[in-house]
C-alpha cells in the first residue's frame, strides 16, 4: 500500500491528484494559505474549510454530503495552524477546540480561489470556422474517451455532430441517453421534422426560417438540440447557424449601447399553438454575475408584443434589429448539409439555428429530433473524466 492510499475522502466522487504539493502553509486572519508547487498561491475561508471537511462527522461517508448546517459552526470560527501529515494530507488546526481536520491536497489544491479567470471559455467561431468538429459515431459508441471528447467539442463550440451512424429506429435516443435524461416538450419526447398539414410552428413547413433559437417561450429552455439525417434527397434546406455568442461578443465591442439593451430590456416569447399556450420573458443576451455572456433568447416570430414606454420601445427595437443584421449576416453563418447517417448537436441556448427552404416534392427528407439540457452535458462530461481517470 503507498502512502498516499490513505488520503481523506472528498465531498465528491472526482479523482484528484494525490501527488499535489504544498511548499508554503500559512495563516493570516483565521484563514489558511497555501502556496502550491508552481507558485500558485490560494486562499480558503475557514468555514469553506470547515463544512467540506471530510470527518464521519460532517461528511456522510457513502453520499458524500455534507450533514451540518452553517449554524454548526461558531460564526469565528479560525485556522490557528495548519501542516502536512505524512502521508500529504493537508492537516487544519482549529479554534474552539474542535479537532483538527484532514483535507486531500489534490482536492484542496483544485478548489482554491485564486486572483485570475479559471472558468471555461467558449471557442467563438463565425462563417470561416471549416464545420463542425465532428467525429466517427460508431467509433465513438465503443470508446469511451472519443465520446468524451466529442461531448466536449459540443459544450467548447456549440456545435458538434457524429458521422457514419446507420440507420436504425431508436438510435438517436440511445444516443441522447447515453448523455443524460431527454427533456420532453409539447412536441414529444422525440419528434420529426416533416410538413404538417396544419403546423403548429413554423419548422413544420417547408419555409426558410431566419436564425433562432427552439423554445424560447419557456421559463428555462432547453439547452440542447440533436437532429438526426436519417434521409435526406430533398433540394435546399441546408441548415444555417451562427454563433450567438460571438455575435453578442462582437456587439459589446462594436456596439455597446445595443449590447447593454439586449442584456436588460426583457422581451416576452409566446407560441401559437391552439392547444396550448406557453409564455416566457428574458433579454436576448443573457449574462452571469460577473459579465460573462451564458444564454441567448431570440427567435424573431415568437415574440409578443412589445409593451413598454415609448422611449424604451425605440431602444428594444432598435437592439434587436442589430442583433438581427448580424444573425442573419453570411459573414457569421457557418452552412449545414443535413446527409443521412450524422447527427448533429447544438446548444440551443447558444447556437442560432435556420434553414433554406426547400422543394417537399422533390425527395424524402427524415430528420428525426430530441431536446436535452446543459446539465446533462456536464454531468456526462465530469462522470467520463471520473471514469477515465479510473475513479
Amino acid at each position: 500500500m503507498n502512502a498516499h492510499s490513505a488520503l481523506p475522502i472528498t465531498p465528491d466522487f472526482d479523482v484528484w491528484d494525490p501527488q499535489s504539493v504544498a511548499d508554503a502553509i500559512t495563516v493570516e486572519n483565521g484563514a489558511l494559505v497555501v502556496t502550491w508547487a508552481g507558485g500558485r498561491m490560494c486562499h480558503y475561508h475557514p468555514l469553506f474549510l470547515a463544512e467540506n471537511d471530510p470527518s464521519p462527522e460532517v461528511l456522510h461517508p457513502q453520499s458524500r454530503e455534507t450533514m451540518l448546517s452553517p449554524l454548526d459552526f461558531p460564526q469565528d470560527l479560525a485556522v490557528t495552524a495548519a501542516d502536512v501529515a505524512q502521508n500529504g494530507a493537508i492537516c487544519v488546526h482549529w479554534s474552539h477546540g474542535r479537532q483538527p481536520s484532514l483535507f486531500h491536497p489534490g482536492w484542496l489544491s483544485a478548489h482554491g480561489w485564486q486572483e485570475s479567470d479559471l472558468r471555461q471559455k467558449p471557442v467563438l467561431w463565425n462563417s470561416e470556422l471549416a464545420g463542425p468538429p465532428a467525429v466517427d459515431g460508431p467509433t465513438a459508441l465503443q470508446d469511451p474517451a472519443i465520446f468524451r471528447q466529442w461531448l466536449i467539442d459540443l459544450r467548447n463550440y456549440g456545435v458538434a455532430k457524429l458521422i457514419n451512424l446507420p440507420d436504425e429506429d431508436g438510435i438517436l435516443v440511445d444516443i441522447v441517453s447515453r448523455i443524460g435524461v431527454i427533456r420532453e416538450t409539447n412536441f414529444g419526447r422525440t419528434y420529426t421534422l416533416a410538413i404538417k398539414p396544419d403546423p403548429d410552428s413554423n419548422a413544420y413547413t417547408s419555409l426558410p426560417l431566419p436564425q433562432h433559437i427552439d423554445l424560447p417561450t419557456r421559463e428555462c429552455p432547453p439547452g440542447l438540440q440533436f437532429l438526426f439525417c436519417r434521409e435526406n434527397t430533398t433540394t435546399g434546406g441546408e441548415g444555417l447557424y451562427a454563433d450567438g455568442y460571438r455575435i453578442a461578443e462582437d456587439l459589446r465591442r462594436e456596439e455597446p449601447e445595443h449590447f447593454h439593451a439586449l442584456t436588460t430590456i426583457a422581451w416576452t416569447y409566446n407560441n401559437r399553438a391552439k392547444g396550448n399556450s406557453y409564455k416566457a420573458s428574458g433579454p436576448v443576451i443573457e449574462l452571469d454575475e460577473a459579465g460573462q455572456i451564458i444564454g441567448i433568447r431570440y427567435n424573431t416570430w415568437l415574440r409578443s408584443p412589445f409593451v413598454g414606454p415609448l422611449e424604451m420601445q425605440d431602444r428594444a427595437y432598435r437592439s434587436y434589429r442589430a442583433f438581427a443584421a448580424r444573425a442573419q449576416d453570411p459573414a457569421y453563418q457557418l452552412k449545414v448539409t443535413y446527409r443521412s447517417g450524422e447527427l448533429f448537436a447544438f446548444d440551443n441556448r447558444r447556437a442560432l439555428h435556420g434553414r433554406k427552404g426547400y422543394d417537399a416534392g422533390g425527395g424524402a427528407r427524415f430528420i428525426e429530433g430530441v431536446y436535452s439540457d446543459r446539465d446533462e452535458l456536464n454531468s456526462a462530461i465530469r462522470t467520463l473524466d471520473r471514469q477515465l481517470a479510473g475513479g
